[in-house]
């Protein structure tokens, strides 16, 4: 029967190869932490415990090919002893699922540390070995997990490979440097693809078929030389999540090198290497802003995808940085996915009371729970939603008065969503109970009131647990002006519209903007004018089109002033006030794009003072539309049209514009029409 398991701390005292023990445990070290899983192994000599007879007994025997299986208690150690019957052998450790990360020592009867393994998850772990002396051996196995658990053991005269483990004990740690030449045990194919027997510069610090010389850059013993297309390393990494700047110490006389480094199946980033203008003239190259999601024991992997690269290190810097998802920031008004939160990491750009994504999804490797939803809308939807988590976005909004909507489920009651933005508190949603997790309603909160302007970052916070959480969206209540209220007689910019979005204050038939501007984030189709005033002007206006403008208009008679160009005859711009027609103007055929001209529509009366909404709509398609003005009619009897185009069109322009053989669009503008 086996004897209950050595702790750590109870062999203090007992002087090992690596130096007498400090007398901590393993619990107390932890994984990854220092000292290193060697440090640990050899902190007892085991040869001398066997010697003491009051510490022998914790001693178990084990027989060859006879399977034990046992327990492992946290923050311990377990200590066995056999007689091999041959020069070779193998152990084959198998933990169990929920068993914390453990690590194998073999130890000659003198208890010098022969060699060791790392057991991470519950595939079984190998350990082979060829020993050149008899007698009694003795095997180590040590928690670094600081939870136990169950396990199996078998020592065989099997033939096996060595598992992989990290170099001499040491998880690497990131945020950290991490020296190549210490890519972890295992042999070709499991630890490291060379492909060339043997390492060519002859004798090096590892007997392994890679590469490893001694180094002539100014940090480091070694380094990796002659790394070959297709060849990789790899190393059993600790990593935090967050975002890193990734440095990497490379030498190259070859232009465009190529180093990719991944950790598990996922792809980090691809590193160019530069000329050096040697083999040992050596930089730093740095890729900036790259996110590990979640806090991992997993491994790293560094590969070349190209032939001539030295490489001495590769180093993780963490950054205290909030990103947007996919560097995109969601625009305000518009609808928010839930699962598109921000880069960042735990306590950064979300909270999540649990560890792990509940549903195994492989959307985002978070602590977030992302599910795929069985809404009607949405690929995704972040799923037990508990008190007290949060989620952050980046986002770009305008201020205004908005409807604020969320898609919810839930089988439980009295729940809230409550969103800030900024240090402003918007409001909180009252979550119904909707009768299951994937019967799905829309919860709004009217009336929200955003005074910030620009980019923000947008807070969802969960008050109450038990929520799922499809989008969130921002809806202006009613058409506001882009920016002060204008007050005429004066002039509009045709670009100023109203926020509120299509539909509310504007309707274009084409998604996005054609000339993809950026100006502003909606579907109309904005772009630089030629025209002699102003800056911008909206191009591609189509037939049945509309614009909307909120004015302070007083009570009056007012000529319109329409600011146009068009290649197309028999076009016109209707205006009205509050859904009341005004007139329509006459778009002449002004003979090119960026030939304006300024059309008129006389004696316009406006029967009451104060707050209108003025509407712009095209009859027609092909027209570009600069600024309209209202001028009291009296004034602009005798007024005679003074400005012109002070840019001309030129033969030049017309042929290389890239609009087609008009000089505008496809068939002259965007197609037939």
């Amino acid at each position: 029967m086996k004897l209950a398991g050595v702790a750590v701390a109870s062999l203090a005292g007992c002087a090992g190869k690596g130096g007498p023990t400090t007398g901590g445990s393993a619990a107390t070290v932890g994984y990854g932490g220092e000292p290193a899983v060697t440090t640990q192994l050899t902190a007892v000599d085991v040869s001398k415990v066997a010697e003491d007879a009051t510490k022998a007994r914790s001693i178990s025997s084990l027989s060859i090919d006879s399977p034990l299986s046992t327990t492992l208690s946290p923050g311990s150690s377990d200590l066995f002893a056999f007689r091999p019957d041959s020069e070779d052998v193998a152990v084959e450790f198998t933990p169990d699922t929920d068993t914390g990360v453990a690590a194998l020592g073999l130890f000659n009867p003198d208890g010098e540390l022969l060699s060791q393994a790392y057991a991470s998850s519950d595939a079984p772990v190998y350990l082979p070995e060829s020993l050149s002396a008899s007698g009694t051996h003795y095997l180590q196995v040590m928690d670094i997990g600081r939870s136990g658990g169950d396990y199996s053991l078998t020592i065989s005269t099997d033939s096996t490979t060595q598992s992989q483990s990290p170099y001499e004990g040491s998880v690497r740690a990131i945020p950290g440097r991490i020296q190549a030449q210490n890519f972890d045990i295992g042999g070709e194919g499991e630890a490291y693809h060379d492909t060339s027997g043997g390492n060519i510069y002859g004798s090096a610090n590892r007997d392994t078929d890679v590469d490893i010389r001694p180094t002539e850059d100014e940090s480091g013993k070694y380094n990796i030389g002659y790394f070959q297309a297709g060849e990789w390393l790899e190393y059993t990494i600790d990593a935090t999540s967050g975002t890193y700047d990734i440095s990497v110490r490379v030498a190259s006389a070859l232009s465009d090198g190529r180093l990719e480094l991944s950790i598990g199946d996922r792809s980090l980033t691809t590193v160019t290497v530069p000329n050096t203008g040697d083999w040992t003239s050596w930089e730093t190259v740095t890729v900036e802003d790259i996110e590990i999601e979640s806090d991992q024991q997993s491994t790293l992997r560094v590969e070349a995808l190209d032939s001539g690269v030295e490489f001495n290190w590769v180093e993780f810097e963490k950054i205290e940085t909030q990103k947007p998802y996919n560097g995109t920031r969601v625009t305000i008004p518009g609808r928010i996915k839930a699962q598109n939160f921000d880069t960042g990491g735990e306590g950064i750009s979300y909270s999540d009371t649990t560890a792990g994504n509940e549903y195994d999804t492989s959307y985002r490797d978070t602590d977030v729970d992302i599910r795929e939803t069985q809404d009607s809308t949405g690929e995704y939807n972040i799923g037990y939603f508990e008190d007290g988590e949060w989620l952050e976005y980046s986002v770009d909004v305008s201020p205004g008065q908005y409807d604020l909507r969320a898609r919810v489920a839930t089988t439980r009651d009295d729940r809230q969503l409550r969103f800030y933005l900024a240090d402003q508190e918007l409001g909180t949603i009252d979550v119904p109970n909707t009768g299951g997790w994937t019967t799905w309603e829309t919860a709004t909160l009217e009336d929200v009131t955003i005074d910030a302007d620009g980019q923000q970052v947008l807070r969802v916070e969960a008050v109450g647990s038990g929520i799922d959480f499809n989008w969130a969206e921002f809806e202006i209540a009613e058409n506001q002006p882009f920016d002060d209220v204008p007050t005429l007689p004066g002039r509009i910019q045709s670009q100023a519209y109203d926020l509120g979005g299509e539909g509310v204050s504007y309707h274009d038939t084409t998604a996005g903007n054609e000339y993809d501007l950026g100006y502003r984030g909606s579907d109309v189709d904005i772009r630089e004018t030629q025209d002699s005033s102003g800056t911008y002007n909206v191009g591609y206006f189509e037939d049945g089109e509309w614009l909307e403008y909120t004015a302070e208009v007083p009570a009056g008679t007012y000529d319109i002033n329409v600011r146009v160009a068009t290649t197309r005859d028999t076009r016109q711009l209707q205006f009205s006030l509050d859904g009341e027609q005004l007139g329509t103007v006459d778009v002449p055929n002004t003979g090119g794009w960026t030939a304006w001209e300024t059309a008129t529509l006389p004696d316009v009366t406006v029967q009451d003072s104060g707050t209108h909404v003025i509407q712009v709509k095209a009859i027609g398609s092909g027209i570009d539309f600069n600024w309209f003005e209202f001028n009291e009619a009296a004034e602009t009897e005798t007024t005679t049209e003074t400005e012109t185009a002070t840019e001309t069109e030129t033969a030049t322009e017309s042929d290389t514009d890239d609009f087609g053989s008009e000089g505008y669009g496809m068939d002259g503008y965007g197609g037939t029409q």
